[in-house]
């Protein structure tokens, strides 16, 4: 679908846009603040502990060589699992409310539009088949429980998918084909090069926030595939000079470091750095070095694009570019390549006029940034429940192995500090002349008084832990004692989740409101008629946009927080489903509406294909006393039907 612009934008706006982006992206590196926060919660996360110092932990003890020999400590290393478990469990919650139905986004509506809703959610399934909903969702989840702090951004964006069909006009009985699909793509978006309006709160910065955007490294391929889906939908702009300004990505910190912050070292065996290190293309393709040229080499040996992607709420005179309304705010969409090269200015009509780019803050209480997370929460229990864990190895080590005094002139230091599980000790016996062994070693009494009870002061750091988060073992599937009965044992877990029901509430408000109807406006505004296959189903759909949108007043997105059954109120047509099946009066009152209600009600609980076993002719109504004789109730005896039949039907008595 190409859109034809409506607007200019010459190299002066070009200019100011590019100015305006570096303004941004110096105002978001000055709060160092937050990325310290969030490398501190990474490395918690990971139970990642950096090298310590040169000789902080060998102080007083003997060495042979650059060897340290007789340190207890040297092994401890263990790090209880508080800050994982907090946000995994936190993770899975959200991830069970939002995320484990099919589909993930229903659309509800009146039985009139039955047909149009079922349309529209399978439409949205396919966007979520195809852009990995799930998938993005659960990192923001992640990043929400981890830093309190998530953001997501909703494109309308188009996708090339290749067809291979039977040509039986061509010789070799296939032809392939290629068509430009577009859907509604969800991008989780990397918080360490995310910019956005930090003046306002999380929560509001989509509605309220003057901008917002996001750094990537990309490959000359990447920017190349995305250059050519710009020019096919008529947005490109200095596509050659963006090509041309390939870089080499250097670490970050460096003198040639760009804006793209690295994430800090979580593992011991892998660099945050080895992701951009290059790709040799000379082995990839299996050439020499000294058959492929030197500008092969260099684009690409190593070379990569910074791409920059801003929304930003602007008037468009204050830039030049010459737009309907220019005297008036817009959101416009600015993809920028090494901050020297506009590729892309286009205008974004959003729902409720929000920025693309949602973010969420699940633990909110008005103090913004200052609000602690989940992770950042559980960093102290983590550290003091992992510093009584290794007092106690460590004295476990220095009951078999404790403090003692000798005489090194007597005794090789090497040889009283062995590691060996038996260690046989030499001694000079010339040197020990009439003093005996008692001379040369004495053992110092091992004394662990105050430290019996490490371990269940760390069992006690993890229950605060608990507290703190409001998660416990049963919430995690894990049995807990007690005499409870079945029932008593049912009432407790049903409340047991109330404190996890915040955070998931925050998330409806934050984001998931806003993104449905973001999705649906996309998809009446840009959408084109198709026909797709039902994720659920198996079966075709024929996609009606000018349908859907004289209805568009119809749907109601439902999600995970606020299923069908609460928009619908599905519960309490069950109960009015059976009210009418025990009153003869409703049932004659009803009459065939019945046989629709049951209908709806199917399609509400996501039941398809009912159609097929709807009688041939719906819209026949069959007289008043066949009514009554399909409407009575078991035990109750049947009314005698005169013998004046309806059209073909037999001229009998019914009984």
């Amino acid at each position: 679908m190409a859109i034809e612009p409506t607007f200019t934008v010459d190299k002066n706006a070009q200019a100011r846009i590019i100015a305006h982006a570096k303004s941004v992206i110096v105002k978001q590196q000055q709060f160092t603040e937050l990325r310290t926060k969030m490398e501190v919660i990474d490395q918690a996360y990971a139970r990642y502990k950096a090298a310590e110092a040169s000789g902080d932990m060998n102080d007083g003890v003997d060495s042979v060589g650059s060897v340290s020999c007789g340190n207890v400590f040297e092994q401890d290393n263990i790090t209880a699992p508080i800050v994982v478990s907090q946000v995994d469990s936190t993770v899975a919650y959200l991830a069970d409310v939002f995320l484990s139905g099919s589909p993930i986004f229903p659309v509800v509506s009146s039985p009139r539009n039955k047909k149009a809703a079922e349309a529209l959610e399978t439409l949205i399934d396919d966007h979520a088949q195809l852009g990995g909903y799930i998938r993005q969702l659960l990192m923001m989840f992640k990043d929400g429980a981890k830093y309190n702090l998530s953001a997501l951004e909703v494109d309308w964006s188009s996708i090339e998918q290749f067809s291979v069909l039977n040509d039986f006009t061509s010789d070799n009985m296939t032809s392939t084909k290629k068509a430009t699909k577009y859907f509604n793509r969800l991008k989780r978006i990397d918080l360490y090069n995310t910019i956005w309006d930090y003046n306002v709160a999380p929560g509001d910065m989509a509605a309220e926030g003057d901008y917002a955007g996001y750094i990537e490294i990309i490959s000359k391929t990447k920017l190349k595939r995305l250059t050519n889906k710009l020019s096919n939908e008529k947005k490109a702009l200095n596509v050659t000079e963006a090509m041309e300004s390939f870089k080499k990505i250097a670490p970050s910190g460096s003198a040639e470091s760009t804006n793209y912050k690295q994430h800090p070292t979580i593992s011991k065996y892998v660099s945050p750095n080895s992701r951009h290190a290059g790709v040799n293309w000379d082995v990839y393709l299996g050439l020499a070095p000294a058959q492929t040229g030197k500008k092969l080499a260099n684009m690409y040996d190593g070379s990569y694009y910074e791409k920059f992607v801003l929304y930003a709420r602007i008037l468009p005179s204050d830039f030049g570019i010459k737009a309907p309304m220019e005297n008036t705010p817009q959101i416009w969409k600015f993809t920028i390549i090494n901050m020297s090269t506009v590729i892309e200015a286009t205008r974004i009509i959003s729902a409720f006029d929000y920025l693309p780019i949602l973010m969420g803050q699940p633990l909110e209480d008005g103090l913004g940034y200052q609000t602690q997370s989940i992770a950042e929460g559980s960093i102290p229990f983590q550290e003091g429940a992992s510093t009584l864990y290794n007092i106690r190895f460590a004295a476990a080590r220095r009951a078999v192995s404790d403090r003692a005094l000798y005489n090194p002139d007597l005794i090789n230091p090497s040889d009283i500090n062995s590691k060996a599980a038996a260690p046989k000790i030499p001694v000079r016996l010339k040197s020990l002349s009439n003093l005996g062994l008692e001379a040369a070693y004495r053992q110092i009494p091992f004394d662990m008084r105050g430290t019996e009870t490490t371990i269940n002061d760390a069992r006690e750091m993890v229950g605060f832990s608990q507290e703190l988060s409001g998660l416990n073992g049963p919430q995690r599937g894990q049995f807990q004692k007690g005499n409870k009965s079945v029932q008593e044992w049912n009432d407790t877990i049903g409340g047991s989740d109330n404190r996890l029901r915040l955070p998931a509430l925050m998330y409806e408000c934050q984001v998931f409101a806003p993104l449905k109807q973001i999705i649906a406006l996309n998809i009446f505004q840009y959408g084109e008629n198709a026909t797709i296959i039902s994720q659920k189903s198996g079966e075709e759909v024929t996609i009606d946009i000018a349908e859907l949108r004289s209805v568009v007043l119809s749907f109601r997105i439902a999600d995970g927080y606020t299923p069908k059954s609460k928009i619908a109120s599905v519960e309490m047509l069950t109960n009015g489903m059976n009210m009418i099946m025990n009153s003869p009066m409703l049932q004659q009152a009803y009459g065939d509406k019945i046989t629709q209600m049951f209908a709806h009600l199917m399609q509400l609980g996501g039941v398809r294909g009912l159609e097929e076993y709807s009688p041939k002719q719906p819209d026949a109504v069959a007289p008043p006393n066949l009514q009554a004789a399909a409407l009575q109730l078991p035990g109750q005896p049947a009314p005698v039907v005169s013998e004046v039949s309806a059209p073909g039907m037999p001229a009998t008595p019914l009984v």
